[in-house]
């Protein structure tokens, strides 16, 4: 382990929500995780919250961002932040995939989708202080949250 990860040893994976997936690669410390997340075009992931404030910066393409019942469209170089606790979703309507640069505090390092591949920057020997280990927690399908009302507002 390495306070330093050269491209090549972090492996771009694939992360299977169900119903949908994107290729990402993730690295993180004691108080965040940065993924580099590539979503396919008609990539559309179900609502979800985390207890980890989430700061998103669109590199290329364009993606559709919703936090509870608002819509943003993002174009390429578009900053978010998603306050930890919100419910939220992305839906990717272009033709062309999308890449999503996204950092969480406290880091995604626990969550189910990312911790087989995700590359830890610390030290040998360093015992790692994480501030929490917040995952995603995806709302049942029979929730009352109503994600239409906010997809109303992309079209």
């Amino acid at each position: 382990m390495s306070i330093h990860a050269s491209a090549d040893s972090v492996q771009e994976q694939t992360a299977d929500m169900g119903s949908t997936s994107f290729t990402t690669k993730v690295v993180y410390g004691n108080s965040a995780s940065l993924m580099v997340a590539t979503r396919p075009a008609d990539y559309h992931s179900a609502p979800h919250y985390h207890d980890c404030e989430q700061l998103n910066w669109l590199q290329n393409g364009e993606l559709w961002v919703f936090v509870d019942e608002a819509a943003y469209h993002l174009r390429a170089g578009d900053f978010i932040r998603i306050p930890a606790g919100q419910v939220h979703w992305s839906w990717n309507k272009g033709d062309a995939p999308c890449t999503l640069i996204e950092v969480h505090s406290p880091g995604l390092h626990a969550d189910p989708l990312v911790k087989k591949f995700a590359v830890s920057l610390h030290r040998d020997g360093e015992v790692p202080d994480f501030l929490g280990s917040p995952v995603n927690t995806f709302l049942p399908e029979n929730a009352s949250f109503d994600p239409s009302v906010a997809e109303q507002k992309a079209e």
